[in-house]
């Protein structure tokens, strides 16, 4: 008589631990989406010399070495060319951080000037062209140490989550302006704090952090 008892028992047991995992599952997704929405707005702001602060890292004075102590993270350091008819044409030396803390995915672009960055192409990979024609060139190794003690000039955020115009409003106010372009593309520019945000459905958003003018 006593195993028949049991089973019911035994059976409530396993769907109130099912449904506590269910509701910690969802309160720590809740909490986590909170955290992330919160602090990139509060963490963003432009101090009294005109330099922006995002992220923890000062653009205009932080060297990519203290970016990657602040975004708790190595970055990939490579040197980028962009063709002419590409909004970033040139050749620019980025370092790449593929996750940070919150799997956002974040891109620096680093101060150089026009001679050492020549000879650092010219110490520097055959390029490898990717299907957008952007291509990309691996530094030498005696070149990564000096990579790392240039300062971050601009920074890009890759978000981990969906972000609406809604979204950057809640976050950043009002935009200063809003453009389309024919790709699809809608760019809204907040100048106070020198971000442009790059929205299009079915694609990554982007948000470009510089210094504002």
């Amino acid at each position: 008589m006593s195993q028949p008892e049991q089973k019911p028992i035994k059976y409530l047991g396993l769907k109130l631990f099912a449904a506590t995992l269910l509701l910690t599952a969802a309160l720590f997704a809740w909490t986590s989406s909170n955290h992330k929405s919160d602090n990139l707005s509060q963490e963003t702001w432009v101090d009294a010399g005109g330099q922006l602060h995002v992220l923890g890292i000062t653009l205009g004075k932080t060297v990519l070495r203290d970016a990657e102590i602040a975004l708790k993270s190595r970055s990939d350091i490579a040197l980028y060319i962009y063709p002419e008819e590409h909004a970033e044409a040139g050749i620019k030396l980025e370092a790449f951080f593929p996750a940070i803390a919150d799997h956002s995915k974040v891109i620096v672009e680093l101060n150089v000037d026009e001679m050492t960055l020549q000879q650092i192409q010219q110490r520097s990979t055959m390029p490898h062209l990717y299907p957008n024609k952007v291509a990309r060139m691996n530094l030498h190794p005696e070149d990564l140490g000096l990579a790392q003690q240039l300062i971050v000039k601009n920074l890009t955020l890759i978000p981990s989550i969906h972000i609406t115009p809604e979204t950057l409003k809640a976050r950043f106010g009002e935009p200063s302006t809003i453009n389309s372009s024919k790709d699809g593309s809608t760019y809204y520019h907040f100048a106070a704090i020198g971000l442009k945000a790059t929205l299009k459905a079915e694609d990554a958003t982007r948000l470009q952090f510089t210094n504002p003018n």
